[in-house]
Formats: C-alpha cells, sequence, structure tokens
C-alpha cells in the first residue's frame, strides 16, 4: 500500500496532482526507454466516470487510436477516439491498461471514477483547510 496527502491551505476549489501518463504497452515491455509525459496538471473529478486526456498528451507520446467512445458533456454528445494507457499515480500506484478518452480539456489528464475507483480516496476539510489523501491498491475502512 503506498499512500500519498496533498495539504491545501483553505478550501480546495479543485484537487489537481502530479501523474505520468505512459502509453499502454505489454507492462513486461515498460521501461526507461517507453515514452512518458509527466505531468502536474492532473485533475481528479469524481462527477467523471471515465479518464480523459489531451490532445496534448496523444500528440506527445503518439499514442494510436483504441477505440470510439462516447462523451456526454455540457455540450451533448460526442464520440471520441479512445487511447489504451498507464497512469502512474502520485503515490507510485500503476492504473492498467485505462481506456482513456481524448477531449478538449484545459488540463493535461481528467482523472474519473475509473481509476479512483481502485483507490480510497479522501477529501477532508478539518479546520478550514482541505487534505487529500489517497491511498492505493483501496484497502477499504471498516464501517460500524
Amino acid at each position: 500500500m503506498s499512500q500519498y496527502t496533498k495539504d491545501f491551505d483553505g478550501y480546495a476549489e479543485s484537487i489537481v496532482t502530479n501523474a505520468i501518463v505512459f502509453p499502454g504497452v505489454e507492462l513486461e515491455n515498460l521501461n526507461h526507454e517507453t515514452p512518458r509525459k509527466f505531468t502536474d496538471n492532473a485533475l481528479w473529478d469524481t462527477g467523471a466516470q471515465v479518464t480523459v486526456i489531451s490532445n496534448r498528451i496523444v500528440e506527445e507520446l503518439s499514442l494510436k487510436p483504441y477505440s470510439k467512445g462516447s462523451v456526454v458533456g455540457i455540450g451533448g454528445d460526442n464520440e471520441v477516439q479512445t487511447y489504451l494507457i498507464h497512469v502512474l499515480l502520485p503515490n507510485n500506484f500503476l492504473a492498467c491498461d485505462v481506456e482513456a478518452y481524448c477531449g478538449d480539456i484545459e488540463d493535461d489528464i481528467l482523472i474519473g471514477m475509473d481509476i479512483i475507483a481502485l483507490t480510497d480516496f479522501v477529501i477532508t476539510n478539518t479546520g478550514g483547510n482541505t487534505k487529500f489523501i489517497l491511498r492505493a491498491p483501496s484497502e477499504g475502512v471498516k464501517i460500524d
């Protein structure tokens, strides 16, 4: 188990961390020569069912389309390309074989519930300051 904690002064308007995005290569082929994109612009979005990557990520990693998917947003339904990626989270947990949708987003990657569901994702606002805690793989909690 690996844990990551980020403290904010005051209430956080959004949770943005670092992450590393890799092409969805076979894990035995993942090595130091595998292209990767380090970003400190990974937005965590519990309202998104899927992970979305920007066109910048697709271009920088020369990703090849995996499939097509439908994204429902403020502007309605859109069919977009999907790409198979691995995402190294800030706690060094590797989310493997993520089918990421490509979208017109400001952030490099929007981490959706497909990845968040693999973790223990905690936000607390004690004393007027936000604390984000990420633990993966999920260990769950005992609720009495």
